[in-house]
Parts: structure tokens; C-alpha cells; sequence
């Protein structure tokens, strides 16, 4: 009992310390019951956001991504993760939360002091997460993530998880991925009659979802082109080996990891305002490409007002010999990538080339290497050592009733592989297939 009472000690004070020397830093919790007898709270969850990434959320994309895991202690608990995109294509960890099970009331609770404590009354905010029963009568029941006020979206691979769990064939599982990744309606609607070809009652589940939620065809630019939660990669690089930790353990990694993060990025944004670029890496990139296959469309000028004109795509490889319909004024394109990313694909180039428009200048703001810059310019202070430590405001204990039954044998430790685990190289191709079919 003294070894639980220290750690739990160890345990408030690590968050004490966070909100101490690096002011800013949210801590809440949510105790489940107080215990007259002893004076102590019944732990039951606690949310922490560190104030430097709040600061630099501004400075991201409009879309988070949330998702949860499991943590390998002595008692039956999950993390919750909240998390952004910089300007950079990097992920941004924005939030934390330790809760005993993924419920509509735990996630409610978890999204609402996202929206207090991180989004701060940002309108526009694209929430993206798998069709967890409790995410989604959470978010229902709030207002921050439903029209007008911003939008929910469905995790590509848990949507197409969920469909091949019903109908096991890899020929659908890939059409599915095709047909919510593909930014063409008309081409979204071809890929949704082959699978109807295949299989009827396939395509009828995939009707019945609502096109919004899980196709980027139909999105709206939501998404700023992210499909999937992308929490693989904040959860691995940030809790890599500390699941079986304890929560004390699992809190300062949290720390020192995401300190990390901010330390090589804003490294790499000074050496990238010393290059003189205007734009991060991944947004040059994505200009300079679309630059390339600009220079042999042709372009037909429609209206000067509107600065609207059709550009047809030069055939190569089998490909190409498209009719795409560019709106400058309205920052459209019916192939529906400046849309969801941002940066004038190759056929608004093209036409700004045209109409004499400088197509650098309708790339987003969040691209802006000063952007990515002001993402980790606020620095992470660290904390004292248990010296400087001030006593705790509250006794803490465990539930006793999530407490898991010790077993003979080694715990399990790895990842269960389901069907989201599809291989890298067939998405890679698929990916090439669209760029090369929208020539």
C-alpha cells in the first residue's frame, strides 16, 4: 500500500510539474468517487494537453484526428490521443487522455475539453476518427465537429476494415480503398459500379454510408487530403514501448518524446527559412510535380471574369486525354485535388499560367514555412527533479474494479495484425494509378 501511495504520488506531481514550469499546460480530471474513510478520489480520468502544442494548432491544418489504444498496466485502461498535421505532413500530438474504457460518456468528456482547452472556438475544424460507437453519438451530442460549425469523418481504413470483416475478398477490400481515396466523382462512381458488378450486397453497404463521411470525392475539402486518422505514427513514435509502463512512466514519455518533436522540427524550419523557401517540403513538392505535368496540358479560356477555362491532360502510358474544368476565382478543379489540398493541381497551374496568375500565390497559409516555423517556436520548459516536488492537492487510488487478474505466462506485447494492415506497396501503386489516370 506505501508503494501505491508513492506512486501515486509520483503520478499528480508529474502533472503538477507540467502546469508549473510550462504554463499553459491543461491538466483535468474526473474522479469517479470520494472516499471519506481515507480522504482520497477514486481515479477515474485525466485529460493533459501541453501548452506548446496548443499554441502551435493555430498554426495547422483545420482537421484532427482522434483514436484510442490500449494500455498494458495492472488495470483495464486506455489512452486517447488527439492529434493534428503541420504544414509539413508531420504529425502534431495535441491531446491526452487515460479513461478506463472507450464510451460515449468517455469520449464526450474527452472531446468536449478538446474543444475547450485546444480548439479554443476555431471554426472550420474537420474531426476524423474510426465509427466507434461512442466518437460518433459523442460527437452528435456536441457542436463543434457538426455542420456549420466544422465536420466528422470516417477513417478511410477502418471504413474499409469494417467492410472486408463482411465480405472477405481482397478484389472488393482494394475497390473500396479506390473508391474513397479517389478524388473524382465521376471516376468514384465507376470504381462503385465494378464493386456493384462483384457483388450487390457489397456495394449496397457501402451505399448506405454516407458519402461525406468516408470518400474524398464527396468531401468537400474537409479533409486537406488526410484519409485516415494517421494516429499509427503519433501513437508509435510517441508511446513506442511505454504501454507497459506505468501511467507516471507513460505520462513523462509523452513529454520527452513530443519535446522531441518540436526540437528537430524547429530545427529544420529555421533551416528551411535559411534555404529562402516560401513553402514547407512537402508543399514544394506537391507544386513542383503538378508544375512538371502543367507544361503539357492544353487549355482552352472560357470566361476572363471568372477566369474559368477547360484543360485537356496529354495521353503518356495509356493514360491522360482527360477534360478537367478549372475556376480560379472559385479555387476549384473538377479533378478535386485544390480542393482537398490546397495547392493549384497541375491543371489550375496551367491556367493561372494563362490568365497571367501567379499560381504560387493560392497555395494555403498553413503551407507557409513561417507557418511550420510558429508550429514549434514555443519552447517546452523541463521539470525539477522530486526535490522541488510541492505536496500533491489530493490523495489519489485505484479502482479496485478494472483491477485485471494476473495470468501464468508472458503478457502479450505486439500489435494484433487485422485487415488493416495492408501492404505499403499495393497503396503506393494504387496511388501512382490515380496520378497517372488524372494526366
Amino acid at each position: 500500500m506505501a508503494r501505491g501511495r508513492a506512486q501515486f504520488k509520483s503520478y499528480q506531481n508529474t502533472w503538477e510539474l507540467l502546469k508549473k514550469y510550462n504554463p499553459g499546460t491543461i491538466v483535468e480530471w474526473e474522479h469517479k468517487a470520494f472516499q471519506p474513510s481515507t480522504g482520497a478520489h477514486v481515479i477515474g480520468y485525466v485529460f493533459w494537453a501541453f501548452a506548446p502544442c496548443i499554441e502551435g494548432f493555430q498554426f495547422c491544418r483545420n482537421v484532427i484526428s482522434v483514436d484510442g489504444t490500449h494500455l498494458y498496466t495492472k488495470y483495464r485502461h486506455k489512452m486517447l490521443i488527439a492529434a493534428a498535421m503541420d504544414g509539413n505532413q508531420q504529425v502534431l500530438p495535441l491531446a491526452f487522455a487515460i479513461v478506463d474504457d472507450e464510451s460515449t460518456s468517455s469520449w464526450k468528456w474527452f472531446l468536449t475539453l478538446l474543444s475547450r482547452h485546444v480548439i479554443r472556438g476555431r471554426r472550420g475544424v474537420c474531426l476524423i476518427s474510426d465509427r466507434h460507437p461512442g466518437i460518433i453519438k459523442a460527437v452528435r451530442e456536441g457542436s463543434d465537429f457538426v455542420s456549420p460549425h466544422g465536420a466528422h469523418r470516417y477513417c478511410l481504413r477502418h471504413v474499409c476494415s469494417n467492410f472486408n470483416t463482411h465480405y472477405k475478398n481482397v478484389i472488393l477490400k482494394d475497390l473500396c480503398w479506390r473508391a474513397g481515396s479517389e478524388y473524382q466523382i465521376r471516376k468514384f462512381n465507376r470504381i462503385m459500379e465494378e464493386i456493384k458488378s462483384q457483388n450487390v450486397a457489397a456495394f449496397e453497404f457501402l451505399d448506405k454510408i454516407n458519402k461525406e463521411k468516408w470518400t474524398a470525392s464527396h468531401d468537400g475539402g474537409w479533409r486537406t487530403g488526410i484519409l485516415t486518422t494517421n494516429m499509427s505514427e503519433c501513437i508509435n513514435g510517441v508511446l513506442k514501448g511505454a504501454r507497459r509502463l506505468p501511467l507516471t512512466a507513460i505520462v513523462e514519455i509523452t513529454l520527452a518524446r513530443t519535446v522531441n518533436y518540436f526540437v528537430t522540427r524547429e530545427r529544420r524550419s529555421h533551416a528551411m527559412v535559411a534555404n529562402g523557401q516560401l513553402w514547407t517540403d512537402f508543399a514544394y513538392k506537391m507544386f513542383n510535380q503538378w508544375h512538371q505535368k502543367s507544361i503539357d496540358h492544353t487549355v482552352t479560356k472560357y470566361n476572363h471574369r471568372q477566369q474559368s477555362a477547360s484543360v485537356v491532360t496529354k495521353r503518356q502510358s495509356g493514360f491522360g486525354l482527360n477534360t478537367h474544368v478549372v475556376k480560379i476565382t472559385n479555387r476549384e478543379c473538377s479533378c478535386g485535388k485544390w480542393t482537398q489540398f490546397g495547392i493549384p493541381c497541375s491543371h489550375a497551374q496551367k491556367v493561372c499560367a494563362a490568365y497571367n496568375i501567379n499560381a504560387a500565390s493560392m497555395v494555403k497559409n498553413y503551407y507557409d514555412v513561417q507557418a511550420c516555423k510558429n508550429t514549434y517556436s514555443k519552447a517546452f520548459q523541463p521539470l525539477y527533479p522530486e526535490d522541488y516536488w510541492d505536496a500533491p492537492e489530493f490523495r489519489l487510488v485505484h479502482d479496485t474494479t478494472i483491477r485485471i487478474s494476473t495470468r501464468p505466462g508472458r503478457n502479450q506485447t505486439s500489435r494484433i495484425h487485422n485487415e488493416m494492415d495492408w501492404r505499403q506497396t499495393r497503396e503506393r501503386q494504387q496511388a501512382q494509378q490515380r496520378e497517372n489516370s488524372s494526366r
